[in-house]
């Protein structure tokens, strides 16, 4: 198996170097390496939606990879939360609350780390940091209007969250959070579905559902969470495993 994906991405890459756009390029690679018809029959018309509330992409990329939530190629949606780092589970409530109405107003350059961050709300975002402001706005509109449409279906809701730290998880803070998606849901359905290292005690609401699992992320984390061709046998690709089955079990049974 790793031999023949190896071939396929070499295939991938000679079919697609003559993209002179490094981006189009890199999409073009990714749906020749990962796109299946089987895939893409069972996410045409998904009965349930996932969406990640961060702390960090680990939610997104999870889902991703055990195929509960689509690729982008399929057409899947990027929301505010994705692909950012924000470590402040009140804060998160306070921008679905309030409509993300005040996403962008501490918004600042940090020229020292070459990234935009936004104290207020303890968020940095680390993909975007070629990004004018202008673009910036203009990208995380898009990703805000897509959390809000999402979060008006009737379809059932699946939001996962994965804490900074657990000492900063409580049960009073989760409820913050939970009670924000409850408005905004306006009795449709949805979990909350928390990632943690240890149990946390107390939660009686049934749509929370806590999946204990632990996962120190050091640098090498995502590739072994994507694990692309299948060599890796590490403590995260157990993570994977093992989280993946459980956060499988929620979803689909």
């Amino acid at each position: 198996m790793y031999f023949l994906l190896k071939f396929k991405k070499i295939i991938s890459k000679l079919l697609t170097c003559w993209i002179l756009s490094k981006k189009a390029r890199k999409n073009a690679r990714n749906f020749l390496f990962y796109f299946s018809l089987a895939d893409y029959i069972r996410f045409k018309k998904p009965n349930f939606y996932i969406v990640s509330l961060g702390h960090n992409c680990l939610p997104r990329v999870l889902a991703t990879v055990v195929k509960l939530k689509p690729r982008k190629m399929y057409g899947e949606k990027t929301c505010p939360f994705d692909l950012s780092l924000n470590f402040d589970i009140n804060k998160i409530a306070e921008l679905i609350n309030n409509n993300f109405e005040n996403f962008f107003d501490n918004l600042e350059f940090n020229e020292t780390d070459k990234r935009w961050e936004n104290k207020y709300l303890n968020s940095i975002y680390v993909h975007d940091s070629k990004l004018s402001r202008k673009q910036f706005q203009v990208r995380y509109s898009k990703r805000i209007n897509n959390f809000l449409n999402i979060i008006n279906s009737d379809k059932i809701i699946y939001f996962i969250y994965y804490p900074h730290s657990n000492e900063s998880l409580t049960k009073e803070n989760i409820l913050t959070l939970y009670n924000a998606l409850f408005k905004r849901r306006n009795n449709k359905p949805f979990k909350l579905i928390i990632i943690v290292p240890e149990f946390i005690n107390d939660i009686n609401e049934q749509n929370i559902c806590q999946i204990v699992e632990s996962c120190d992320l050091e640098p090498d984390w995502l590739n072994a969470f994507i694990n692309e061709y299948g060599e890796i046998n590490n403590k995260y690709t157990q993570f994977v495993q093992q989280a993946g089955n459980k956060l499988k079990n929620i979803i689909l049974n």
